[in-house]
């Protein structure tokens, strides 16, 4: 009888964690090389892994054969070892990002269920997971998902260090540490800013504010500076002012104190901005964090931790000048470790939390009406061809939120749990449509490979007014095309009998053509302008 009953939990758990496996696949990986490098940032992120994995250096990052300091190296370096290993492709550039951000979800398991228990914990989960800016960042070559990864390793560090005893204290707290020094080398400054901030205002508001005169603070600063500081000195010293000025100063101070896109933010109404990106990166389940954190924030040392956590995340990034959506993408580990709670306690029997996931599941589902609304609105003015499919992707996440809703109306109990599963289930769906039957149709515009696969061969090759605002034609051409400023060059080059072709956006197509050019080609919001030289050169070529 024993040996029956085994058997059926052994079943049971490999059909669990074969829906599992087959979700994060659909979410993270399925299809993960299918779309080109997305401009302006991830061509640039797979550019600088791509010239490592060349062997142009691996300390000092580079773009282009030059140095680059946009950000710091830790991101490159996964990145780089990745597309060495598997070569420079856009599957190879965004595999860790994808793998970090399963980790991410075990981080935010372990995270939940610590204070509040094992269900707990798989909630949580299933909604980090699911969340739409989780599945782009895991789709994306970009520096978020590490930078995550590290903060949140660092708060779990933390929160065990705080019951800890005897010497775990101080491997939980030189954890916490090690985590910060990576996330150093992940984004910079920020990370030791935002981390120390939260653990300073959690030990004063648990009355603990004097542990900060503790050796295992010293611990803590101490494995922080061994891990992230050596890169520091090592720019400092090969690279001085060229590093000071352009990671510290331009892509740190700058970056805050003015805002990179002033035409969308920098005025009073950028203090406001990430009420609606949370609402809307953070869908589905955006609409019920506020019960969550009102039910919970000050449950246990986990909960207040959690809570402080996001109130000094998006305080930090509202009041920076440049607000970017991926800017508070930190706080959600702990926005789901609240959502997943209140999920668990209405399956617990909870009257007043499952009224808050009735409440939230009619917000969601007006809400991805909206989207419905929005994606066909944005399809008919940009993208035509794509109409059917957004209608489709809009009916996919609206019909998740309604069978939810229904689903947590007509039951009661553990049972309401899986009302969560069905939502996340349906974000599964949504992910897999939209790489397949959506990005297909857009990824012309947003993208300049199909340009760069089209330029005709043994013509001289030149932009005009690009600058790096299309890097994914560094990624896929293996070099920068000349770089014209003045318009009368331009023209003297198409005038000319030797073949050329000149890249340029759509709105410059007119004023740089000159007589006897065509259009060859376009993509990315870019055109390809070529003399008749070069066109019939192609033409012979083709034949």
């Amino acid at each position: 009888m024993g040996n029956k009953n085994d058997s059926r939990f052994n079943l049971k758990a490999v059909l669990y964690g074969l829906c599992i496996s087959t979700g994060l696949y659909i979410l993270y990986f399925a299809l993960l090389g299918r779309c080109p490098l997305m401009d302006p940032d991830e061509p640039v992120y797979g550019q600088v892994a791509k010239e490592m994995a060349a062997g142009v250096g691996w300390l000092t990052p580079h773009y282009n054969g030059g140095m680059w300091f946009d950000k710091p190296p830790l991101f490159y370096w996964l990145s780089g070892i990745s597309a060495h290993l598997l070569n420079p492709t856009e599957g190879a550039v965004r595999l860790p990002s994808a793998i970090l951000a399963v980790a991410l979800l075990f981080l935010v398991y372990k995270l939940a269920s610590y204070d509040f228990g094992r269900k707990a914990g798989i909630l949580s989960a299933v909604v980090l997971a699911t969340c739409i800016q989780q599945i782009v960042l895991a789709r994306a070559s970009v520096t978020d998902m590490t930078l995550v990864v590290c903060l949140t390793s660092a708060l779990y560090a933390y929160r065990r260090w705080l019951d800890a005893q005897g010497r775990s204290r101080f491997g939980w707290i030189a954890a916490c540490g090690i985590m910060t020094g990576l996330g150093m080398l992940a984004k910079g400054p920020v990370a030791p800013i935002l981390l120390f901030s939260t653990f300073a205002i959690h030990l004063w508001r648990s009355g603990r504010l004097r542990q900060l005169l503790s050796i295992d603070v010293g611990v803590c600063i101490l494995a922080t500076l061994m891990v992230g500081l050596p890169w520091y000195i090592a720019m400092y010293t090969m690279h001085r002012d060229a590093f000071v000025q352009g990671f510290l100063v331009a892509n740190n101070i700058v970056r805050f104190l003015k805002p990179e896109h002033a035409e969308t933010t920098g005025g009073w109404y950028s203090y406001f901005l990430n009420i609606p990106i949370l609402l809307i990166f953070f869908f589905p389940w955006s609409t019920f964090l506020p019960q969550g954190m009102a039910r919970s924030w000050n449950k246990n040392d986990g909960a207040n931790l959690a809570a402080i956590w996001i109130l000094v995340v998006f305080a930090f990034f509202s009041i920076s000048k440049t607000i970017l959506v991926t800017y508070i993408f930190p706080l959600y580990p702990a926005a789901a470790v609240f959502v997943g709670v209140l999920w668990h306690l209405a399956a617990s029997g909870d009257d007043h939390a499952r009224r808050g996931l009735i409440s939230g599941l009619f917000g969601s589902l007006m809400i991805a009406l909206l989207i419905t609304v929005g994606l066909q609105i944005g399809a008919k003015q940009s993208y035509p061809d794509a109409k059917g499919a957004a209608l489709v992707l809009g009916v996919i996440v609206s019909a998740a939120m309604a069978v939810g809703l229904l689903w947590v109306l007509t039951r009661k109990g553990a049972k309401i749990a899986y009302g969560a599963w069905i939502i996340g289930g349906g974000m599964a769906f949504f992910t897999m449509w939209l790489m397949a039957g959506v990005l297909p149709y857009t990824t012309s515009q947003l993208s300049t490979k199909a340009l760069a696969a089209r330029l005709p061969h043994n013509a001289r090759i030149a932009s005009y007014e690009l600058n790096l605002k299309a890097p994914s034609l560094l990624f896929y051409l293996d070099y920068q095309p000349e770089h014209l400023t003045d318009v009368s060059k331009a023209h003297s080059l198409l005038s000319g009998k030797a073949p050329v072709l000149i890249i340029c956006k759509e709105s410059y197509a007119a004023q740089v053509a000159a007589e006897g050019s065509v259009e060859y080609a376009r993509s990315g919001g870019l055109v390809a302008i070529v003399n008749s030289s070069a066109a019939t050169l192609e033409r012979k070529r083709s034949r």
